[in-house]
């Protein structure tokens, strides 16, 4: 039989919540979930180490675990501070560290993007607990949504983004760039970047928020990164 159960926000966040607050055996046999899959289109994978499995609408993220998308893949995660992550087609993401401290400032929220397009939202935590890690450099996100693309290490320029090894759009907030070779800028809702090698610089400023497609094109000139629908609803299966 099949069975169907259509997802809100707050559902999910539900979900997450019991998982987190399971059993003392449970707990024992498995680490605490931080987030889920809200949902994947039409496939992605999750493991930690070399143990990969299909990811499906509902499924647990654990601290520390690799999220993977193919060609056509997208995955739309949410985790239990409401930070939403979408990882678009050919892209991989593990993620590093999750702390959650709702209240207080020690909050920690890390995640190395080695590949693709992504989607970052943050959550309800204080702004200092989110970074983006690449393998160029780091982001550090100040109560923001931000798209990006990131080359990967050792690939030749790619043309969807323009030669840069890493491109980004902000959409709100603020963005603080930092390359393995120590410059640091900060751009800020509207301008989209580009990061080459040690060097940043704002490509484009001004005009709002980019909308960009799944497949790297973008209908304004952006970033090339993913969109994220929000709030996030599944459509039952038939």
């Amino acid at each position: 039989m099949n069975r169907c159960q259509r997802w809100t926000p707050a559902l999910l966040l539900t979900a997450v919540l019991f998982a987190v607050q399971s059993t003392p055996s449970s707990a024992e046999t498995r680490p605490a979930a931080i987030g889920v899959a809200a949902s994947i289109t039409p496939s992605a994978e999750g493991g930690i180490g070399t143990v990969f499995s299909t990811l499906a609408p509902g499924s647990e993220l654990h601290a520390s675990e690799t999220v993977r998308t193919g060609d056509a893949g997208k995955a739309d995660l949410v985790f239990i501070d409401r930070t939403n992550l979408t990882v678009g087609p050919t892209s991989e993401v593990v993620l590093d560290k999750f702390v959650y401290d709702p209240v207080g400032n020690k909050g920690k929220v890390v995640l190395q993007a080695s590949r693709g397009a992504f989607r970052f939202v943050t959550g309800t935590q204080d702004h200092s607990a989110y970074q983006l890690n690449t393998p160029y450099g780091s982001l550090g996100v100040r109560g923001t949504a931000f798209t990006c693309e990131v080359k990967p290490k050792g690939q030749k320029q790619q043309q969807q983004i323009a030669g840069c090894d890493i491109k980004c759009t902000v959409e709100s907030g603020s963005v603080e760039a930092a390359t393995l070779g120590g410059q640091k800028k900060t751009f800020t809702a509207g301008q989209t970047f580009c990061q080459s090698g040690n060097n940043l610089a704002l490509t484009s400023a001004g005009g709002g928020p980019t909308t960009v497609s799944t497949s790297g094109g973008s209908s304004s000139g952006g970033g090339g990164c993913v969109e994220q629908q929000t709030p996030v609803v599944i459509p039952c299966s038939k």
